[in-house]
Formats: C-alpha cells, sequence, structure tokens
C-alpha cells in the first residue's frame, strides 16, 4: 500500500472506507466500448475527467478515507503526483475476474474499517446523500447496493466479509444484479438496494451526462468532445 497527499479534514464517518476501482488512463485501455464513438483520445479524456470528477467529489465530502484501488499495471506514481491535494490509500487490484478483485478489496478494507463502499469511476450521478444512505444502511444490513439501468451495480458495501457473494455471477452481463440476489438470498446474507444508477459504458450512455451539472461545469471540453466526436 502507499500513502501520500496532505493530512484530511475530519471525517464524518471515520470507521468507514470508500474505495475506488481504477486504472491509469492510457490510451486504448480506458473506455474501450466508448472509443468507436469518441476514438481513443476522447475516450481516454473522458475517462480521466471521470476519474479526476469522483476523487474531488469525495475529497470535498469529508465522508470518510478513501482507498484508490489501481489495476496490476498502472503506475502508483500517475496517482500520487495526480492528486497530492488529498490524503489517498493506493493498493492494487487482486484477482482473475471482477467478483475475486472485488473480494480482495472488501475484505483487505474490512480488515482495518467496521464498513467498506466500493464504487468505481464511471458513475458521476453520486452525490453525498447517495453515500451516506448507503453507509447507513450498513447499521442494519450486511451489504448494499446500488444498481445500474444495465443490469449491474455502480456500488457495493459489505460490514461482514462474506467470500462466496460474488462467485457464479457472469459479469459485464444484464444480469449481474439479479444473480447476484440470487446468490445473497442462497447465503441468507441481508442487503439493502439504493437508488438506481445510470453508468457511463457505451455511446448511448453519453447524452445522460449533459444532465449532471455539476461535471459539465467541471469539464465543459467533455461535452465538446462527445459532440465532435459523435
Amino acid at each position: 500500500m502507499t500513502k501520500g497527499g496532505l493530512s484530511s479534514k475530519r471525517l464524518q464517518y471515520s470507521d468507514t472506507q470508500i474505495i475506488i476501482f481504477a486504472r491509469e488512463p492510457v490510451y486504448g485501455q480506458v473506455k474501450t466500448r466508448l472509443i468507436p464513438a469518441l476514438g481513443e483520445a476522447g475516450a481516454t479524456e473522458l475517462y480521466t475527467a471521470l476519474l479526476d470528477f469522483t476523487l474531488n467529489k469525495l475529497h470535498s465530502y469529508h465522508l470518510a478515507p478513501v482507498m484508490l484501488c489501481i489495476t496490476p499495471e498502472s503506475r502508483t506514481e500517475f496517482f500520487l503526483r495526480r492528486y497530492s491535494f488529498t490524503e489517498l490509500l493506493i493498493t492494487k487490484q487482486k484477482g482473475d475476474d471482477l467478483g475475486q478483485r472485488m473480494v480482495h478489496a472488501l475484505k483487505q478494507s474490512l480488515s482495518h474499517f467496521s464498513r467498506a463502499l466500493l464504487i468505481g469511476t464511471d458513475c458521476p450521478f453520486f452525490n453525498r446523500s447517495d453515500l451516506e444512505q448507503a453507509i447507513i444502511a450498513l447499521d442494519s444490513h450486511e451489504m448494499v447496493f446500488a444498481p445500474a439501468y444495465d443490469g449491474g451495480y455502480v456500488l457495493v458495501g459489505a460490514r461482514r466479509f462474506v467470500p462466496d457473494s460474488f462467485t457464479g455471477i457472469d459479469w459485464g452481463s444484464e444480469q449481474v444484479m439479479e444473480q447476484t440476489r440470487k446468490r445473497l438470498k442462497k447465503l441468507k446474507i441481508s442487503w439493502q438496494e439504493i437508488a438506481q444508477q445510470q453508468d457511463i459504458d457505451d455511446e448511448n450512455d453519453l447524452k445522460y451526462l449533459q444532465h449532471v451539472h455539476e461535471f459539465s461545469d467541471a469539464f465543459p471540453y467533455i461535452l465538446n468532445i462527445i459532440n465532435r466526436y459523435s
């Protein structure tokens, strides 16, 4: 693990850790499903903006400690330089598929914190209230999810480590959330679902970005990129 940045202000939920799955924005390796629409440069710029937006937003909320969990090939130094304004714990993802990587990250976090939330960088629609609702849900449930409109989920949280929660899931399919529900029922794990969210994965999702005024105000050039390539 690598720790960098300045000391943070008082956090509202210091017993909870927010994990962000991310990768270094390398041309041709991020937002690959958007490359046909935006090109490698456009897709990379969009991914970088979403990454910046997510980290800046969490830093401004002062909700909970943040751990950035990056892909094995990503360079830790890139993130330390770019996000030196905040205290940031950086670790690497481990596992052969998304389920194994999530299990490893949640297990790592729950060994030090009472609760853990895991999100990605492709859902700019989250606000402070959504995250706080997810944290509070873990007071009375073992897990919490924010389903995505495409059948997956954009947030998962836990207060107890259950390694089998993510086995037998067809990652990347439209059945991810439904298969997870069935798995949780079989394991007799209690969970709560918060509001369904839109993530930005393919060309059809790009139109939703203009409705996130906080994002479009911070990165107006992204909408220009989308309009230019679309």
